[in-house]
Formats: structure tokens, C-alpha cells, sequence
């Protein structure tokens, strides 16, 4: 069996870009994904190319100064007939962040806040502006 690689990148459709840019923006650069770049992609992804902050249909926020290894990051391409995804993608963050981790989610928009109930994960469950289901969880190692 092969040990599991982690994650290159995410992908995620939303209907209008400009309604979770900002949000985006913001999230993303907190997180640590604090370079941002402009692309345009065809209908389906059949063509990438560059763009300018002037003519875009996606965005890219990358981890900067990595060395060895490509960069992660994660892309918010606008694709008019996208449905907010139904699963969820979890971020992690550290445990002391959390609360101000709530304060800020408020302040970008983000929707349907909650908290984790359970004491052994720490997290909250949010959506952002157009519906697309994330959380930041600060799960801690088993012992």
C-alpha cells in the first residue's frame, strides 16, 4: 500500500466570483495562502491561462517561500451554473485562534456559524457567502 501524499491543491466552483472574493481574500491570507494570482479558465477547465486583476474568472491564494516542494494552494474559479458543494473542507488552525477565528468569520460574511459541541474537536462549521460548506477544526493528536 502507498502512504498517502497530502493534497497538491483545491479546487472550488462558485456561481459569481465577486461575491466571495472579498471573503476569500481574507480567509485565505489568514490561513497562510498569502499570494494571490489571476487566471482565466474555459468552461469545463478545457484551457488555463493567466490573466490580469482587470479580466479573471479565477483566483489562486498559494503558500509562499516554500522550498522542495511545489507550493500548495487553492482555486476559486466562477462557473455561472455551479451549486455550493455539499461536502466540507476542513482547515486546521490552532486551538488558542478559535475564538477569534469566530469574530473574524462573523466580520467576512461567512453564514450558518457554529461551534463544535464536542470538547475533543475544537472546531467551527461555516459556509461562505454563495453556500460552500467549510470549517477550521484544531483537532488535537491522539494520544
Amino acid at each position: 500500500m502507498t502512504a498517502f501524499g497530502g493534497f497538491d491543491h483545491v479546487d472550488l466552483r462558485v456561481p459569481v466570483l465577486g461575491v466571495v472574493e472579498r471573503f476569500y481574500d481574507v480567509f485565505f491570507t489568514r490561513l497562510g495562502l498569502t499570494r494571490k494570482s489571476y487566471s482565466w479558465v474555459e468552461f469545463g477547465g478545457s484551457s488555463w491561462s493567466d490573466a490580469t486583476p482587470e479580466r479573471y474568472n479565477a483566483v489562486e491564494y498559494y503558500e509562499e517561500n516554500v522550498s522542495g516542494r511545489p507550493a500548495h494552494f487553492i482555486g476559486i474559479i466562477e462557473e455561472g451554473t455551479a451549486q455550493p458543494a455539499r461536502g466540507r473542507i476542513a482547515f486546521a488552525v490552532d486551538a488558542d485562534t478559535l475564538e477569534e477565528w469566530h469574530g473574524v468569520l462573523h466580520e467576512l460574511g461567512a453564514r450558518e456559524i457554529e461551534r463544535s459541541d464536542d470538547d475533543s474537536y475544537p472546531a467551527l462549521f461555516f459556509t461562505d457567502p454563495v453556500g460552500t460548506r467549510l470549517e477550521i477544526c484544531a483537532r488535537r493528536s491522539r494520544p
